[in-house]
């Protein structure tokens, strides 16, 4: 919650009226120039040398403290106001399930310096833009894990995907389906306005208990949209090794009859309103995560809340007490005769 303190005029046509009192006074001033006097003396340079009395100075001052009257009654005309603006901000936000390959495969160097690290750097780059959601991350291999639960804290969950080492593959096994229907049971008992999953992978499912489209179906069901997103030269699953200072891609294994991995994941990502990508080098995978950033928008919502108190008897009441301190001043105590 933010407050800020504001002065404002309500009626603020009045301040063009701002002049008339200076303009009446210089008015006054040239019409007591130019008014005859009431007596008329032969010679009245004898008087010059004559101290001036102090009613006499004062009587130059009546038309200053009609003018200052005018001046503070325009001002309160206008209404002047203080208060304060409270403005409350809350974040309807999106949470976001990362759920990331970590197999054997992901050790290949078709990306700088190889798909693990590549894959580290454009995660973080992602969770550091998302300031206002819930993010839990989710690895797999042979098996799925939770990494990091949900949380608020970016920093957190930061240094988590950062804490991914080598140490962590088993093998080449990959269980995409544990892995999704892992990051998804995160999410089910979200309050937040939109669920998504982020699935990445370079290989096919030949891991795990729960098949890819089951663990979509999970996800259909409790409204998660799915970004699944491909990682490698070929799309399909390969993986890119380099052997000699040449790439050479080696097929992952896939259960005869199984579609490619990327039509798996297409349909994934089709089945849950999702979007599926394909990441051919680190820039490309940057570029996913921007796009995933820009679709999933947290939306803002801001109330304004305003409390003001009227001004105007601190400039109306000095008006008031100038033209009354005027008008008996003039009555009685500088009274001119004639």
């Amino acid at each position: 919650m933010e407050k800020e303190v504001v002065y404002q005029f309500l009626q603020p046509w009045w301040l063009v009226a701002l002049p008339l009192p200076f303009v009446w006074l210089l008015l006054q001033r040239y019409m007591e120039r130019k008014r005859a006097p009431a007596i008329l003396y032969s010679d009245t340079s004898v008087l010059a040398d004559l101290p001036k009395t102090f009613a006499q100075r004062m009587h130059y001052l009546l038309p200053w403290m009609r003018s200052l009257a005018l001046l503070l009654g325009v001002i309160a005309m206008a209404r002047p106001q203080a208060g304060n603006i409270q403005f409350n901000t809350s974040s309807l936000g999106v949470d976001i399930a990362m759920v990331l390959d970590v197999s054997g495969s992901m050790q290949a160097q078709d990306f700088r310096p190889n798909r693990l690290e590549a894959m580290k750097e454009a995660a973080v780059r992602f969770i550091r833009n998302r300031q206002s959601d819930r993010i839990s991350i989710v690895v797999f291999g042979e098996s799925a894990g939770v990494l990091c639960p949900p949380t608020l804290d970016m920093g957190a969950a930061e240094l988590f995907v950062e804490a991914i080492q080598d140490q962590m593959i088993r093998n080449q096994s990959t269980a995409i389906g544990d892995g999704l229907a892992l990051g998804v049971s995160k999410l089910k008992d979200s309050p937040a306005k939109s669920r998504v999953a982020i699935l990445l992978t370079d290989g096919e499912n030949n891991s795990g208990k729960i098949l890819p489209l089951q663990a979509a179906e999970i996800a259909k069901t409790l409204n998660v949209r799915v970004y699944a997103i491909s990682m490698g030269d070929d799309g399909n699953g390969g993986t890119t090794v380099m052997i000699g200072g040449q790439r050479m891609v080696i097929p992952n294994a896939q259960a005869p009859g199984t579609p490619p991995a990327s039509d798996t994941l297409k349909e994934i990502a089709r089945m849950t309103g999702g979007q599926y990508f394909h990441a051919g080098d680190e820039r490309a995978l940057n570029q996913i995560y921007d796009e995933i950033n820009k679709l999933e928008k947290t939306e803002i919502e801001s109330t304004r809340t305003a409390d003001f108190n009227e001004q105007f008897m601190l400039f109306w009441y000095p008006a008031l007490a100038l033209l009354v301190l005027e008008f008996l001043a003039r009555a009685f105590w500088l009274r001119r005769f004639p």
